[in-house]
């Protein structure tokens, strides 16, 4: 099976159902479809309903409510966290069709795959030590050797020459060894580590004697208990959460100032240039067009007609406080009532109307009860209904 930064398709999706986070799909009725091309890949079916999930592996992916598709290696590197999400969305090596909304959500839902951690302790290591948890004492008169037939990965053939009291290592299986071991290298790490019991290895045949059945009771005397090496305590990471500011005045100037006082008072002000006539909103100091001083302050809309909507899926999260904006959201361009044709005034749509909203209709403000003379003194902008 094909495997990338050590991972394979399959380990993700067999593990999601165990990494399913019932507090993040409070509400959650969705069918999340998986389409993994290339060496590995397959397709897969995520169906989260009423705060539980089933995962499984098909060739039909009708009736999803979002698709993912994306190369196996892709796939996998975004989950594990070696290729960035957003720039595999961006240059196209991640598809999306349906609710985009559900694949920011379904971050919340599953917990992070984490490789499995592997075990520190190999069958080398153990007869690196065996020399040393040789205990003399216990095999006072021997003159033996106990060959170990370790096999599967990671497995060998090793001899123990026991003799005047000392012991000795050697590589390869002797023709005289008193007894010998037939087992696979992760059932003998079990037996070592105690988590395989002797008697039942030996009844299952997991574990073969061949030759003195005395000699091979006495071994677990003769031999220390092996002392697997400490793990390292992975390095605790240590978060500090805090917004970066800088103590500093901003001036909004005779123009921009005039413009966010009218907000307070429930006022939206465009300037217009005294040349070509151009009605500017927001005000600025000079016509866009002309490159001369604009006029006099003006009340236009509040109510306008939309020019322009932007529907946006995928939100960037805020420099400054890490938080996202929860997608879809609109953004629309509104021609203001008393404005000319060439100005639009930007905004956020109600998130209520994002559904039946159009090109063309009509909205007006929802202003803010607690008004400070700030873009945030409207709320958003809501379709006229009546």
């Amino acid at each position: 099976m094909a495997k990338y930064f050590d991972v394979s398709v399959e380990d993700i999706f067999n593990t999601m159902e165990a990494r399913f986070r019932v507090e993040g799909a409070k509400g959650v009725n969705a069918v999340l479809a998986y389409d993994i091309s290339g060496d590995g890949g397959g397709k897969w079916l995520v169906e989260v309903r009423d705060d539980s999930v089933k995962v499984a592996k098909t060739d039909d992916l009708s009736g999803f409510s979002v698709k993912t598709s994306a190369d196996a290696e892709t796939f996998v590197g975004v989950n594990i966290g070696k290729i960035d999400g957003t720039q595999a969305f961006m240059s196209g090596k991640i598809k999306i069709e349906g609710d985009m909304a559900l694949v920011a959500a379904s971050a919340k839902m599953f917990t992070r795959y984490s490789l499995p951690k592997k075990s520190a302790v190999t069958v080398q290591g153990i007869f690196d030590t065996l020399v040393a948890r040789f205990q003399p004492q216990n095999a006072a008169g021997l003159d033996i050797s106990v060959g170990y037939d370790i096999t599967g990965d990671g497995g060998g053939q090793w001899t123990a020459v026991l003799k005047d009291g000392k012991c000795a290592l050697e590589t390869g299986l002797r023709d005289n060894c008193a007894v010998v071991n037939s087992v696979k290298a992760k059932d003998y790490i079990d037996l070592i580590l105690g988590k395989l019991d002797p008697m039942v290895a030996m009844g299952s045949g997991r574990l073969k004697l061949k030759g003195d059945m005395n000699v091979a009771m006495q071994l677990p005397k003769i031999f220390a208990k092996f002392e697997p090496p400490k793990e390292e305590e992975e390095q605790e990471l240590i978060v500090i959460k805090r917004n970066i500011s800088v103590d500093m005045k901003y001036s909004t100037g005779p123009v921009m100032g005039k413009f966010f006082e009218g907000l307070i008072e429930k006022k939206i002000l465009a300037n217009k240039c005294p040349k070509c006539g151009r009605m500017q909103v927001p005000p600025r100091e000079v016509c866009a067009e002309c490159r001369c001083w604009a006029g006099d302050m003006i009340e236009v809309g509040p109510s306008g007609t939309i020019t322009l909507i932007e529907i946006i899926y995928y939100s960037s999260p805020d420099p400054l406080t890490g938080e996202t904006r929860e997608t879809p959201y609109a953004q629309v361009h509104i021609l203001l009532d008393g404005i000319g044709k060439e100005e639009t005034f930007w905004h956020l749509l109600k998130n209520e109307d994002l559904a039946d909203t159009k090109k063309g209709d009509r909205v007006r403000p929802v202003w803010s009860d607690n008004r400070v003379g700030s873009v945030h003194d409207i709320i958003h902008f809501e379709r006229i209904r009546d």
